[in-house]
């Protein structure tokens, strides 16, 4: 039996983004491609586009999300799990009705 592999891309990220427009541009070209983006803000702050994800236009689908974690050290395993798989199930339907995964 061939299992699918579940496209979750998961970036770590302390802050200082300061290249919105172009993040922004990546996010809507990649939204028609089989793959959800999760962004976790740790320790940091200036998180820029990545605060701002689940209200950006012009997506096929809502291919992102973005949580802020805190202090990796203070991180609650189980927790930290749940909010990184949390709206995957979410974009995994709409992909879905949108013929980009099967």
């Amino acid at each position: 039996m061939i299992e699918r592999l579940l496209p979750l891309a998961v970036y770590f990220d302390d802050g200082g983004v300061s290249r919105n427009k172009e993040i922004k541009q990546l996010l809507i070209d990649a939204a028609s491609l089989p793959i959800f983006w999760q962004f976790v803000g740790i320790g940091g702050r200036q998180y820029g586009i990545l605060e701002k994800l689940d209200m950006m236009a012009g997506r096929v689908v809502g291919n992102c999300g973005f949580f802020s974690a805190g202090r990796p050290a203070r991180i609650d395993e189980q927790a930290l799990y749940d909010r990184l798989r949390g709206e995957f199930p979410e974009w995994l339907v709409a992909a879905k009705s949108k013929g980009i995964v099967f």
